[in-house]
Formats: structure tokens, sequence, C-alpha cells
């Protein structure tokens, strides 16, 4: 019986493949709509979302990163699409981030869900998958975090902010 995925299933293969790293779940999918539909098609478990996004370990580690520049190289991506024509009631959005420093290789993603809009989008609340892979020659490892949100404008978009600035200073060094 195959095994029943997850969207920290989907989060984690969707960070493989911008790491370059083998996937193991199921077909890499070759750009974020599908990956969006994807989760779009699966029940997410609000269950287990009692952090605050500003307690999230991993999004500080990212900020910690970025500011140190203690890497050799970064790549950033993202997904702004904010909704599928088919979805109009919920929102998505995707960023990942992916250091490298010698043969260490450390992936960041997280998926910012928001499961009802309100009629000013930014204003909504929701949840944050973040997951983060370490690769470092055979060794493997990963971990996945959540938070949630009452109002992505003064609880969340600070720090994508913030992450795109660091981000910038770096590429200009």
């Amino acid at each position: 019986m195959p095994k029943k995925l997850t969207v920290e299933d989907i989060l984690s293969d969707e960070l493989k493949r911008e790491m370059n790293l083998d996937t193991d779940t199921f077909a890499v999918l070759d750009d974020w709509d599908a990956v969006m539909h994807s989760v779009y098609q699966m029940p997410i478990e609000y269950a287990g979302y009692t952090n605050k996004v500003s307690d999230m370990k991993i999004l500080k580690e990212m900020i910690d990163t970025l500011a140190r520049a203690d890497f050799d190289n970064v790549k950033r991506s993202e997904s702004r699409k904010k909704q599928l024509e088919q979805f109009t009631k919920t929102l998505s959005m995707y960023y990942n981030v992916v250091f490298t420093k010698g043969k260490k290789k450390v992936g960041y993603g997280a998926l910012i869900h928001f499961p009802k809009l309100r009629s000013t989008p930014d204003r909504s609340g929701g949840i944050v998958l973040a997951a983060k892979i370490v690769v470092e020659g055979k060794k493997r490892d990963s971990a996945f975090e959540r938070g949630k949100f009452d109002d992505f404008l003064v609880e969340v978009k600070p720090y994508i902010n913030l992450l795109g600035d660091l981000y910038r200073q770096t590429r200009k060094m």
C-alpha cells in the first residue's frame, strides 16, 4: 500500500529538488503550480500549530546565517503566485534558501498557507510549515517546524522583507 503523502513530504521533496538532491516520495514536479496543486488536493492538518511564527527556530537560523554571511554560496527561490485560478478562498506561498559552505549544503524551505482569506488578504491569518535539510558527505538530516499567525502583514511580512534585504546584501558582496 503506498504511503499517504503529507504536506511535509511535499515540502521536503521540493526543498530536495531545489538543493539538487534526490527525492524519495513522488516524481519531481517541474513547476510550483503542480506542487501547490498537490498541496491543495490534500487535507492540511492544523493540529500542532501552537507556536507563533516569531518563535520558530528555523526562521531565526535563516536570518542569522544570512546576516553572518558565513557561506560560500546562497541561492533563493520563491513562488509568489498567490493562488491558482480554481482556488479563490485560500492562498499559499513558498520560499526557500540554500546555503553551501565547502561540501556542506543547508536548505531551508517555508510554505505559508492561508486557509481562509479575509477581504484584505494581507491581514489574513494562517500557518507556516518550515523544513530544514542539512547534507554533509553521506549524512543527511531533516527537521520540520510549524508556526501560526493571526495577521500576515504584522507577523510574517517583516520576516520576508528582512530575509529579502539580507539576501540582496549578500549578492552585493
